[in-house]
């Protein structure tokens, strides 16, 4: 891709409302918050030091081209390895990754869909939709998610949870940039914590009662 062409469609992602400038970068502070909200928790002290930042790295941001879609739109991806909340990140992607997927209506990839699909007797009449999200990550709304982890969690680890996911920032060509809402892709946690957000979603979408609903995360 021509670089202009590039840059351009970056920094149109940036007029997005979901983001806003920064002035600073907040990596240090980052860094400094993330190791205060580790150490206030009960967890072991050797997972405590595997967790704790030193030397952290600035998020970056980059896009990678939809060639597929008309006018090669980008995908924005945050490039989190060696960020302050990185290692913390993937220690709570494993805890919440525990209480996914376990629904009925869960299926892993589109081989057991079809085996699923293979047992099902539809009627005269019936209808097949498929749905798909647009942006999903960013439209994942914190708060909400914040409200269904309260359910599973303590307040230490819930804590934990929301540092994470109201850290989300990143660096473009100098300039620094906080993402208000949603979660980032490239985050080791975001995919986690949105089939967490989703499939409560289509508890409740559900119960409108579809002949038969299956979703699959990815």
């Amino acid at each position: 891709m021509n670089t202009t062409d590039y840059t351009q469609k970056m920094t149109s992602l940036h007029q997005d409302p979901s983001y806003r400038t920064l002035t600073k970068d907040p990596t240090e502070a980052t860094e400094r918050k993330t190791t205060y909200l580790i150490k206030k928790t009960t967890l072991p002290e050797d997972l405590c030091k595997k967790l704790c930042p030193t030397g952290s790295r600035r998020p970056r941001l980059y896009g990678l081209p939809k060639i597929h879609k008309e006018g090669v739109p980008l995908r924005p991806i945050v490039s989190n390895i060696g960020a302050p909340t990185y290692q913390l990140s993937k220690h709570l992607a494993g805890l919440l990754g525990q209480l996914t997927g376990k629904s009925t209506h869960h299926v892993k990839n589109s081989t057991q869909f079809v085996q699923t699909l293979s047992s099902i007797r539809i009627q005269p009449g019936d209808l097949m939709v498929s749905f798909d999200i647009i942006s999903l990550f960013t439209n994942v709304p914190i708060l909400d998610s914040l409200q269904l982890l309260s359910r599973h969690f303590d307040k230490d680890i819930l804590s934990l949870f929301k540092h994470t996911l109201t850290s989300t920032y990143f660096c473009f060509k100098g300039e620094y940039y906080e993402q208000t809402d949603g979660v980032a892709m490239g985050s080791p946690l975001s995919p986690v914590i949105a089939n967490f957000y989703m499939e409560d979603f289509e508890r409740r979408a559900i119960e409108q009662a579809p002949t038969f609903w299956y979703t699959r995360g990815d």
